[in-house]
Formats: C-alpha cells, structure tokens, sequence
C-alpha cells in the first residue's frame, strides 16, 4: 500500500491511501518522448521523491503542500506490526515493455499498527534516521508503454535483472553511499 503523508515537526498524518505505478509510468514515457529511444535501446532514468511527490499529489488531485508531504509504503499492510518507508528517490532501467526499478527508502515509523492489521496508521511520531533501505521492483511498463500495472505478484515479486540493468542500479547504490 502506498499513501501520502504529511508532517508537521516531529509527526506525520495520513493525507490518503494512493497509487503511484501511473505516475512513475507516465514519468517514464514523457522521459521517452524527449530521449527518443529506439525499440531495443534501453533508457535509465530517475526520479526523486519530491518529484514524485508533487506528481501523486497532483494526479489524485489532492490540496496540500507537496514540500510538507512524503510518499509513504506501507510494507506491512497485511499484518499486526507497521514499518513504513518513505521513498526518497527512484531509479529505472526501462526495456522497450517493462522497467526494473530500484527505490530508495528510509524508516519513518516502525511498530505496532494502533487499530490493527489491514488498517493503516493514521498518525505516527517519526523514527529516528537510520540509513537507507533498498529494494528491487518492476512496472510493466517500459520507454515504449505498457500496462501500468507492477510485475506479477507471486510467491516471488522481484525484479528480473539484465547484466547492463543490474550493473547500472548497484552503480547508483555505490555512487550514493560514497557521496553520503
């Protein structure tokens, strides 16, 4: 699940629940349009998590002030505990049909969810930084359209890595952590 947070402070409230595949897919095609990659060309990109902030909030036609808000996952939704993960920035390897991505997160709230699984935190105090998590997705969705849906779920969702798409993502990882 994925949801706009807003904070003030020390604290954050849940705006609303969102979706955001669209706007990262319509991210991807409008970089398309300007780069012009040919059917089998492949096309890193990126996207920061201001960026995709003001694009969720402005899609789902929401009235805050994107500089105050954060694009939240919730990571377990389904369960009694809560850790939930801002995403702090996005980078994307599109192939002609799909895009594995890789998301950088960190910690906002870990513990228990107040009104119990299924239900999401409404409010939270925000947990102190501990360093950046990673993770591996893929959108059906490449530099020539698609589906605008994330890859199959399964008892495995993860993103399956060409040698040139791994090698460009563990580079913006190295890259940031020297830079840190």
């Amino acid at each position: 699940m994925f949801a706009i947070y807003c904070q003030t402070g020390k604290t954050c409230d849940l705006l609303r629940s969102v979706t955001i595949a669209g706007v990262i897919c319509q991210s991807i095609t409008s970089k398309a349009a300007s780069i012009k990659p040919k059917k089998n060309d492949t096309m890193p990109w990126e996207l920061s998590g201001a960026d995709l902030c003001r694009a969720v909030i402005a899609k789902h036609g929401m009235e805050a002030e994107a500089a105050s808000c954060k694009v939240v996952v919730d990571a377990t939704y389904g369960r009694d505990d809560a850790l939930l993960l801002e995403i702090n920035h996005i980078w994307g390897f599109s192939y002609r049909p799909w895009t594995p991505i890789l998301l950088r997160m960190t910690t906002l709230f870990e513990g228990d969810r107040p009104k119990g699984k299924a239900t999401p935190v409404e409010h939270f105090r925000l947990a102190p930084e501990e360093g950046f998590i990673h993770e591996f997705l893929y959108l059906q969705c490449g530099h020539q359209g698609g589906t605008k849906n994330w890859g199959r779920m399964g008892y495995t969702n993860a993103a399956l890595l060409y040698p040139d798409a791994l090698a460009h993502l563990l580079g913006q990882i190295a890259f940031t952590v020297k830079t840190e």
